[in-house]
């Protein structure tokens, strides 16, 4: 403790960090509205996913080509999306979202929300996908 802290003060700065950290713990929420296409495309209905209806909302959707994706609100613009594979670029784990990024559950590569390597074993960048948008439909692949 600093020489001109009182207790209370060390106590409220403790509570403070602990709030912040739990606050930045955010989770991908899991799309709903969303279907697999026969040529493996994914559709996801905007309406049915709030969480993109916000810059850095972000959904994950599992059980694509035997992975996960997520899809990242980037901008207020219409195609204001873009959509990453979950696979880490290091050994093919799939990442989980931590803070305000993802990170590889098996090594602790670590990437930014949108996919750009921050630190770790990872090869690079986890894998942009092409993103398209049609009214309330937004299509990954």
């Amino acid at each position: 403790m600093a020489p001109d802290m009182d207790r209370r003060g060390f106590l409220c700065g403790v509570a403070l960090l602990s709030v912040g950290s739990l606050v930045s713990m955010e989770e991908a929420v899991a799309a709903t509205g969303f279907k697999v296409l026969s040529n493996g495309k994914v559709e996801v209905d905007l309406a049915s996913n709030p969480a993109l209806s916000k810059v850095g909302g972000v959904v994950r959707i599992d059980g694509v080509n035997s992975g996960a994706i997520a899809v990242i609100r980037t901008s207020k613009s219409a195609k204001g999306f873009s959509a990453i594979d979950l696979a880490c670029t290091h050994q093919g784990f799939t990442v989980e979202r931590m803070g305000s990024g993802w990170t590889c559950p098996e090594h602790g590569a670590r990437y930014s929300v949108t996919g750009k390597k921050v630190s770790g074993l990872a090869n690079g960048p986890l894998k942009n996908l092409p993103v398209s948008v049609k009214g309330k439909k937004l299509t990954v692949g």
